[in-house]
């Protein structure tokens, strides 16, 4: 991917890839690496890695997350075959210091995930939380509790993802405000006639958000827009 032109912020984005179907219907992963080329970003989070053939989808989504775009990557697996795996990742120009993994409470059908991990960016270490929250509205105020317990006063930190919330100011909104204060709501779903901030950006007091956009360009990729933000810290 190519450098970002303004090095004095570090360009952070979060989409949800939806297994890398947009317009018509059919996977098309080179389409979607495009978007993601687009984004000139730093660090960008991915949802729905989603390699479930029986689902329509193509197989190695991680692996073809990773030969696309190089860097760094973080994965969390969380359910699936091997080859056919469904989960989330967290790709960084930049090196990653430290990486955990760790599992949302539920309840839910399906296993939700967090990446935690410390970028060193040229303006210096960035813990980034990247999270895909579940569908069951029992189990998201549990998981934004828990994504805000991760959350410490040593580094600069973003909390970002798919957090299905449908309430701009619900208990998810709440729980992660409250750990991370600077957060500007975007919607970005449906890709149509956007009204719903499902994909959101929290940070630390010692974050400033210079700009923060859903990118329209990238709409018939997905059924999500991107958010792409501009930070400096």
């Amino acid at each position: 991917m190519s450098a970002p032109d303004r090095p004095e912020t570090v360009r952070i984005a979060t989409w949800n890839l939806h297994g890398f179907v947009g317009e018509g219907r059919l996977p098309d992963p080179e389409r979607s690496f495009r978007v993601v080329e687009s984004f000139s970003a730093d660090i960008v989070a991915l949802q729905e890695v989603d390699g479930r053939t029986h689902l329509g989808r193509l197989p190695e989504a991680f692996e073809r997350v990773r030969d696309a775009l190089g860097g760094h990557l973080a994965e969390t697996r969380l359910f699936g075959p091997p080859s056919r795996e469904y989960g989330h990742a967290l790709w960084s120009r930049h090196p990653f210091e430290h990486v955990s993994l760790h599992r949302l409470p539920g309840p839910g059908m399906e296993p939700r995930g967090v990446i935690e991990a410390v970028v060193v960016t040229p303006l210096g270490r960035l813990r980034v939380l990247s999270a895909h929250f579940g569908l069951d509205p029992r189990a998201r105020p549990r998981q934004g509790a828990f994504v805000a317990s991760l959350v410490k006063p040593d580094l600069p930190t973003v909390a970002l993802g798919d957090f299905n919330e449908w309430r701009r100011s619900g208990p998810v909104h709440h729980a992660l405000k409250a750990a991370l204060p600077v957060h500007r709501p975007v919607p970005t779903w449906p890709v149509g006639r956007p009204f719903a901030c499902l994909d959101r950006l929290y940070a630390s007091r010692t974050v400033t958000l210079r700009s923060i956009k859903a990118v329209r360009a990238a709409a018939p990729a997905s059924d999500h827009l991107p958010l792409v933000a501009e930070i400096a810290f």
